[in-house]
């Protein structure tokens, strides 16, 4: 029964998805042929063009990464996973699920909510017993009412880094916003928690984190 639900579940996902890549395609099509064929040129161009500087701005990242020859890590969002190096060489490689992007709002204001890029730092290394104030826009985004206290300890895991930039590396707490294995924070990093409690006493805060 629950194989069967959980095939239900998937099958509707997959129609969303490609319901909404069909509409994504009409109003793209429908935006073109108000165009001259000198703007379809120039927009074409300009997507290309913008699609090219980020593949090398992850390329530059990819290379300062490895010429770093100080302990750091490294953040694969697109292949999902983590690495702990030093300079070229690769000390351990953790799986991960990167949070999707999303369009999140809290009652007072609207966050669009990225898939982090670049350079940061650690800014802190979360324990057990360590309070990490989860946004607003979790809650609301989830159809919930935001809770008076967004801080309890444990919400955020057993082990969490949070880097400059607010972005959250986590493993599935036990209680909870985040306790649910089927859900990542969106615009965050989850990760097991035998690879985050292996890796900790290798971090401090300011070590770098590279995000490509």
């Amino acid at each position: 029964m629950l194989l069967t639900l959980m095939l239900v579940a998937f099958l509707l996902l997959d129609g969303l998805l490609l319901l909404r890549r069909s509409r994504y395609r009409e109003e793209t099509e429908r935006l073109r042929a108000g165009m001259s064929s000198l703007d379809q040129q120039r927009a074409d161009a300009i997507v290309a063009a913008d699609a090219q500087k980020s593949a090398l701005m992850l390329e530059v990242l990819q290379r300062q990464a490895q010429g770093d020859g100080s302990i750091h890590l490294a953040v694969n969002t697109d292949s999902g996973y983590v690495a702990l190096d030093r300079g070229a060489a690769r000390l351990r490689t953790m799986p991960a699920r990167v949070g999707p992007e999303r369009r999140g709002s809290s009652p007072s204001d609207t966050v669009q909510v990225a898939i982090p890029r670049g350079v940061r730092r650690i800014e802190a290394l979360l324990g057990p017993t360590d309070r990490f104030a989860l946004p607003a826009w979790l809650w609301t985004d989830r159809g919930l009412e935001p809770p008076a206290v967004r801080d309890e300890i444990g919400w955020a895991g057993p082990q969490a880094i949070v880097t400059s930039g607010g972005t959250l590396l986590y493993a599935l707490p036990d209680s909870g916003p985040l306790a649910d294995s089927s859900f990542v924070m969106p615009g965050a990093i989850r990760l097991s928690r035998q690879d985050l409690l292996a890796v900790r006493e290798n971090l401090a805060r300011g070590t770098r984190v590279y995000f490509f």
